[in-house]
């Protein structure tokens, strides 16, 4: 596991600011110290216990469930004082100890109430016991609001409480009585009495004193008041503080007496303390995961570390809302184990590479970290990191070989399992010298197994790290057209410094940044040429994808639209054809209704054999016609929800669309959608196949007749409808038959007058009209059309 052997792992990343927030997040000062302590775990096992136990809370706290745990102080001072023999606490210490025998209860129960829930907690409260007998007798002993020891503590102490009141009482009377007297002598300084030294005086003037026998006990500052015991109340103030000795005697028995209780319990009592110690740190570290929206990662011992939308956790800690950290996604250990990042400076180089450093150091102290719950880190036997500017005057070190002490260090010590990382790998002395340098460890590292990443400027090492196997590129973006970073890591590409744009974008002379372009090799322009091209290119990528993703949202919106209105249009036609039926077998029932009874009185009129067979044809006629009608009408209840495409649709195929309720001629074969080219008439149409049924039957007996059924529009049909005058229902009845009216006489518009007047009629007809299925849209008459007056209707 993760050896610390010192603080300069902790500072360089940065972890004590993690544990400074843990620590504001418990309930006891010790737990508060003990995250502040906190280490790398010593097993697997044990990184994986310890994740799940804050697991474990925070799955009750996203159901919305809360943990039954409390402010509570440390009492391991009182504690250690109770294991003396003959000692005896005060009542703040068994107050203390009565919250932790509280909390310790509440705890026992919800653990025993939800075992099940919390496997790996209940193991950690596996030793909290409940002590109700000694929070009886605190409770009865101490009033834990006030401190005050209650009279019931002790036989005695009520009775001598008792007695020193009365003595009180006596002598406030006796002093009353005299401060009246003296008061009408002028002797007295002010009317009142008070206590100097535990007994009760009179304030007397210093010039008057020798009237007044009694003791002196003080006088005031300025020296024009000094403060008496009278004689006659001298015994009284006496036998006053004999019993306030007997009471604090009598306090200092009941409570040793309950010490002798917590001696007795004080291993159970040191245990409970130590667990709510235990579960209070776990407690914080659920309430920091909940609040940085932290997860408990995968576990691996391969070297794998998969960073998905990882934060570092200071700048979630200083930033909200946390969508305005930009997220670090970063795979290592699996096809290569070194990565060199490159990009501009301030473009997050190093706080990407601080980020990992923390992940991996919060992991093996077993604390989630602030990345999704997809994202795995392995468990490292140690991590190196050496990150910023270790220039030491102390040890007469200059920046270059600082930089080269603590990289001789990762080099002589890491190992495969370690993790390492360098800022600015090869920096504080000759490119080519340092990039060499860096080459030659970087070459090591990777061939020991060490996983590995490292910042830097050098050119070279862009190239080296595409040609060596085992050593991967990545960068940080760089939005080249404002020439600002987006922190946003990026795989596989090298990353360009940008040093010339900056500089020209800081205003430095153009004929400067020429001259410096031409400075550089060929071959250094080149590939910084190539590098800015492809992130370009990167770009551009970007922005036609987002353009697609918007009109991708748009043809959603707009198919999701169609579809509505498709199903309740078809709702609607499916709607006016059953309407059809009904009425066409109303016209078939009367109609034969009518026929027989003009059958039955040609019989009764004594009409012959020949002229009822004759009579009877006429009749069969007239059904076979209405019954023709009716099969038309019907046409669609025959093939509505039936599929019967036995086989694959080709061009030509005569298909009815179930859903419209028309015949139609496939245009296409099926698309990968399972959608067909339907043409109706002057009309195309993309047609789910399942919405079709093969219309060879229909096409031979009805599909003709459907196609040639004619509606004959109603004779002396009106625009224009006066309904002023009438009753609601005798209006809307009205409106109603006009509207069918003109829809068979193919008007487009019809004109409602219903006036002004009480607005009635106007108030019931707008809900009729906007619920009507043949009415598109309404408008008020115009200026020379009626005005508030009309209605115009849309058909």
């Amino acid at each position: 596991m993760v050896q610390v052997l010192n603080n300069h792992l902790y500072q360089t990343l940065e972890f004590g600011k993690v544990l400074d927030d843990l620590t504001r997040r418990s309930h006891c000062p010790l737990s508060a110290e003990r995250l502040r302590q906190l280490k790398p775990l010593s097993s697997l096992e044990l990184v994986r216990k310890g994740l799940g136990r804050i697991s474990e809370i925070r799955t009750l706290m996203d159901s919305g469930g809360s943990f039954p745990m409390d402010t509570f102080n440390d009492v391991s001072s009182y504690l250690q004082s109770a294991a003396v023999e003959g000692s005896y606490l005060d009542a703040k210490a068994f107050r203390e100890i009565h919250r932790i025998l509280g909390l310790g209860r509440g705890l026992h129960s919800f653990f025993r109430e939800n075992r099940q829930d919390f496997p790996l907690l209940c193991e950690v409260a596996k030793g909290l016991s409940s002590n109700p007998g000694l929070m009886q007798e605190i409770d009865r002993a101490i009033d834990l609001s006030s401190l005050e020891i209650r009279d019931r503590a002790s036989p005695a102490l009520g009775a001598i409480r008792r007695e020193k009141a009365k003595a009180i009482e006596r002598a406030r009377r006796q002093l009353e009585s005299l401060l009246h007297r003296l008061a009408h002598k002028g002797i007295l300084q002010e009317r009142f009495i008070t206590m100097r030294s535990g007994r009760w005086v009179l304030p007397v003037k210093e010039s008057h004193k020798h009237l007044v026998e009694g003791v002196l006990h003080d006088k005031s500052a300025s020296g024009a008041t000094v403060f008496v015991e009278p004689l006659n109340t001298l015994e009284l103030n006496n036998q006053i503080r004999r019993l306030e000795a007997e009471e604090r005697h009598e306090i200092e028995r009941a409570l040793r007496a309950l010490t002798d209780i917590v001696r007795k319990d004080l291993s159970e009592l040191e245990q409970n303390f130590e667990i709510l110690v235990s579960l209070d740190c776990i407690y914080a570290a659920a309430l920091a995961s909940k609040a940085m929206n932290q997860h408990e990662p995968a576990l691996n011992t391969r070297g794998a570390l998969k960073i998905k939308n990882g934060r570092h956790p200071l700048l979630v800690l200083k930033k909200s809302p946390l969508s305005d950290v930009v997220p670090l996604n970063l795979a290592i250990g699996e096809g290569f184990n070194t990565l060199v990042i490159t990009g501009p400076n301030a473009g997050g180089k190093t706080v990407a590479l601080k980020t990992l450093g923390l992940l991996a150091l919060m992991v093996s102290c077993g604390l989630h970290i602030p990345a999704d719950a997809d994202s795995e880190v392995p468990i490292f036997d140690s991590i190196f990191a050496h990150v910023g500017d270790a220039q030491s005057i102390e040890m007469d070190l200059s920046t270059f070989s600082a930089h080269l002490y603590e990289i001789k260090a990762i080099v002589e010590e890491a190992s495969s399992r370690d993790l390492a990382l360098i800022d600015e790998i090869g920096t504080g002395t000759d490119p080519e010298e340092g990039a060499a340098l860096a080459m030659a460890v970087l070459e090591a590292l990777t061939a020991r197994g060490v996983v590995t990443v490292v910042t830097t400027h050098h050119g070279a090492l862009k190239a080296f790290a595409h040609e060596t196997a085992g050593i991967a590129n990545g960068s940080m973006a760089f939005d080249s057209q404002s020439l600002t970073p987006t922190y946003e890591f990026r795989a596989d590409l090298p990353g360009s410094s940008y040093a010339f744009e900056i500089a020209r974008r800081m205003g430095l002379p153009e004929t400067i940044v020429s001259r410096s372009r031409s400075l550089m090799g060929t071959q250094t322009n080149r590939l910084e040429e190539l590098i800015l091209t492809i992130e370009q290119q990167i770009e551009d990528n970007r922005q036609l994808g987002r353009d697609l993703e918007e009109e991708r949202t748009m043809v959603d919106r707009l198919r999701q639209h169609y579809e509505t209105e498709s199903a309740r249009l078809a709702g609607h036609v499916k709607e006016l054809r059953h309407k059809a039926v009904e009425k066409a077998s109303d016209i078939i029932r009367q109609a034969n209704a009518t026929v027989e009874n003009a059958i039955r009185t040609i019989r009764e009129k004594g009409a012959s054999k020949e002229a009822i067979r004759e009579a009877r044809l006429l009749v069969d006629e007239e059904r076979t016609a209405l019954e023709k009608k009716f099969e038309i009408l019907t046409f669609d209840e025959k093939f509505h929800g039936k599929n019967q495409l036995s086989s694959k649709l080709r061009p030509g195929n005569r298909v009815y669309w179930k859903q419209s309720g028309v015949l139609g001629t496939v245009l296409s074969d099926q698309d990968q959608a399972g959608r067909v080219l339907i043409a109706f008439g002057k009309l195309k149409a993309h047609v789910p196949r399942d919405e079709l049924s093969m219309a060879k039957d229909a096409e031979e007996s009805c599909a003709d007749r459907i196609l040639g059924v004619q509606t004959h529009a109603p004779e002396n049909v009106r625009t224009e409808i006066d309904i002023r005058g009438m009753r609601v229902e005798e209006a809307l009845s009205v409106v109603d038959k006009s509207l069918d009216d003109a829809v068979l006489a193919g008007l487009k518009e019809l004109r409602i007058i219903h006036g002004v007047g009480t607005g009635a009629l106007r108030n019931s007809l707008a809900p009729f009209l906007r619920q009507h299925p043949l009415v598109l849209g309404t408008r008020q008459g115009g200026p020379h059309q009626g005005g508030p007056g009309v209605t115009i209707v849309e058909i």
